[in-house]
């Protein structure tokens, strides 16, 4: 099983994926190979044989789409056309940390957020308003409605991506916030032809994350304690993060040069 992270280098240098990668290194020690689609990292390893960058060029031009690519759903199934990219894999962004290994068994499962259908209140945003035309266009496809943006490690097959891609294509844009968000999109296409058992990540109670604001130190490792995931966005990135980062993973991984 290989790791796959699509990447655009941020104003951080390069932080958030350096320990998200050494999460990996300690946790999931099973990986293959680490997949790194879009920017390349400045610390990245030169060893291709755990490691290896793949720049948009490589595969947009299959779909002769322009690049950078920033829609999602493209990246998604952009990336996955690595031509060495193993079967299966888990699919990470920068801000997906893991905190406790991470067996096989446990990285298949499929983590949803919610079922979308019961969500009364829809609430409003950019991102937002993205997952809930998602939502519509899969029920009026007679799909179901779980929310997979879990924002956590993503278990994802080649075929999954293919048969999604190849089915929902005519709503996917290029387009950052328009067309079908990734995960949600595939996953509930998967899940109408697979069934495959579904966990609750909010049951599972497996992740700790600060989103908005940044938190401070002490409210870090409260959240922490006992927890799989660890996730956060721009706003929430600060010291107390960064320290917490730097404590918990203070070596270096075989992904760095």
């Amino acid at each position: 099983m290989d790791a796959l992270y699509v990447y655009k280098r941020s104003g951080h240098d390069d932080v958030e994926l350096r320990y998200s990668l050494r999460s990996v290194a300690r946790y999931a020690p099973y990986i293959r190979k680490v997949w790194i689609y879009g920017d390349r990292p400045a610390f990245l390893t030169q060893d291709t044989t755990v490691a290896e960058h793949v720049p948009h060029e490589a595969t947009s031009r299959i779909l002769n789409v322009k690049v950078p690519v920033t829609n999602f759903f493209l990246l998604m199934f952009l990336s996955s056309l690595i031509p060495d990219l193993s079967s299966e894999y888990l699919f990470f962004s920068d801000d997906f940390y893991l905190l406790k290994d991470y067996p096989p068994g446990e990285a298949r499962k499929d983590r949803y957020s919610e079922d979308m259908s019961l969500n009364l209140v829809r609430g409003r945003g950019i991102w937002v308003d993205a997952l809930w035309r998602t939502y519509e266009v899969l029920i009026r496809l007679g799909l179901t409605g779980y929310n997979f943006e879990t924002h956590t490690p993503t278990y994802m097959t080649r075929k999954r991506v293919l048969d999604a891609y190849s089915d929902l294509k005519d709503f996917v844009t290029e387009d950052r916030w328009y067309g079908l968000l990734g995960p949600t999109a595939i996953l509930n296409h998967a899940y109408h032809f697979e069934k495959m058992p579904l966990t609750n990540l909010l049951e599972e109670n497996s992740r700790a994350g600060f989103w908005g604001k940044p938190p401070t130190y002490e409210e870090v490792i409260e959240q922490a304690k006992g927890k799989t995931f660890f996730n956060f966005d721009d706003p929430a990135f600060g010291d107390a993060i960064v320290r917490f980062l730097m404590e918990t993973f203070p070596e270096k991984s075989r992904y760095e040069a």
